[in-house]
């Protein structure tokens, strides 16, 4: 199976982590959602929902004394990061049936099948986004040097094969993630997303994904040109494929808040889209259990990056 996704969730991202869910099963038929969840609040509420090919991993089913400790010595970003290519090195070990495996954040969302981006690049081994950013306002020589300390991929969607090469590759991302995942970037180290930038050169068959409408964010939204056309959203006049919607805290039911954009009037046209999705869902969550809570926090407020 090619569609197999998998991503980390908490319950400050399960409001979002259900719309990329149900984004998915509006666009793809054949697929495979695995969600390692690190508290039991999220590992709750989603066996109570019980989504079609969504397999639930409770985080104390890793018996990986390391792992573990960390869970006491890093902020909950932070070690959600550093689960990430561990779950994936998990799940691909585990599962041979699994010719590809793609990690996605769980605040993306799917607005068309991605099966082309994979179909375009079949033969890669990994497959990486780019985060390149687009700040207008600021100096070239300033944009340069946050791209330098944030890296130049965005670990929010990254895909790899399971072949020598893919597997190869996450058990050096998750050796690297496990000894230092810091939210604040530093000379070569960036949570798990600035040792993206030794991949290609580490790692042969390593590729950018050539297809475009595909992790778009906050970071380079204003590179882009969003329209509605025949009733489907396109990105510079091709179909957006997935939109990364960091940064959206939810407050409360009635209040949901972009923590990047505060005060922007120009965010694309389908935030409130999303918005109002997110509502439905928060309704559909309490119905599902009126004490579930998975309103952002004062930490959650202050976090500026995170997609868990």
């Amino acid at each position: 199976m090619n569609n197999v996704f998998c991503t980390v969730v908490s319950k400050l991202r399960l409001y979002q982590l259900v719309a990329f869910v149900m984004s998915v099963h509006e666009v793809l038929d054949n697929f495979l959602i695995y969600v390692l969840c690190v508290d039991d609040d999220s590992f709750n509420l989603l066996n109570k929902i019980q989504f079609n090919n969504v397999r639930l991993v409770h985080l104390c089913s890793f018996n990986d004394k390391r792992l573990l400790s960390l869970k006491n010595e890093r902020a909950l970003n932070e070690y959600c990061w550093t689960l990430k290519p561990f779950f994936i090195y998990h799940l691909i070990k585990k599962n041979n049936f699994i010719e590809r495996i793609t990690y996605v954040d769980s605040d993306l969302f799917f607005w068309r099948n991605p099966e082309k981006i994979f179909l375009n690049q079949p033969d890669s081994s990994i497959l990486l986004s780019k985060g390149n950013l687009v700040i207008p306002f600021l100096e070239k020589e300033i944009i340069q040097k946050l791209q330098e300390l944030m890296g130049l991929y965005n670990s929010g969607f990254i895909s790899f094969k399971n072949d020598k090469i893919g597997r190869s590759c996450i058990k050096w991302w998750k050796e690297k993630c496990l000894n230092s995942c810091i939210n604040t970037p530093q000379e070569g180290q960036f949570g798990d997303q600035k040792y993206l930038d030794d991949i290609p050169a580490l790692f042969k068959n390593t590729e950018v994904i050539k297809t475009p409408g595909v992790n778009i964010g906050h970071w380079n939204n204003l590179g882009h040109e969003f329209c509605l056309t025949e009733g489907k959203i396109t990105v510079d006049g091709d179909e957006l494929i997935c939109y990364h919607f960091s940064g959206f805290r939810i407050v409360n039911k009635d209040t949901i808040i972009t923590i990047h954009e505060i005060g922007r009037v120009d965010t694309p046209f389908f935030y409130q889209i999303y918005k109002e999705i997110l509502k439905k869902i928060i309704n559909m969550v309490c119905k599902a259990d009126k004490d579930f809570d998975g309103f952002a926090n004062k930490e959650d407020l202050m976090h500026g990056e995170g997609g868990v």
